[in-house]
């Protein structure tokens, strides 16, 4: 599953330490912490019938308490998909402030290809 391969590429590698989560983080998690969760994942069909590919869309949010710290962990993780052996490529990040939880977002969107098996 691309999601468990998500988990072991970020985990222990970047600033947030082990601290990264399928969905939503824990309440009273350490920060900084990443937070994944895939947005839509379709498989590549042929006439023949399966390809065996997967293109899976997954959203990364770093968040942290302060917005250079945040852009710190996205950098990271940005920097760990560009020599991830696999293929995937970046569709879009952005930065947010979550003002109820005062924290700082850096959220950002791949496209990743994969094998369905």
């Amino acid at each position: 599953m691309i999601q468990q391969q998500i988990l072991t590429l970020f985990s222990g590698a970047t600033e947030a330490g082990t601290r990264v989560f399928p969905l939503v983080a824990p309440d009273g998690v350490t920060r900084p912490y990443i937070v994944y969760q895939r947005v839509a994942a379709v498989s590549e069909n042929v006439l023949s019938g399966d390809a065996g590919l997967m293109n899976t869309r997954v959203q990364i949010d770093a968040y942290a308490d302060t917005y250079a710290q945040a852009q710190t962990v996205g950098a990271a993780v940005l920097a760990l998909m560009s020599v991830w052996s696999v293929q995937n490529v970046n569709l879009m990040s952005q930065d947010f402030f979550e003002p109820d939880a005062k924290l700082h977002r850096c959220s950002m969107d791949f496209s990743i290809w994969h094998s369905s098996a």
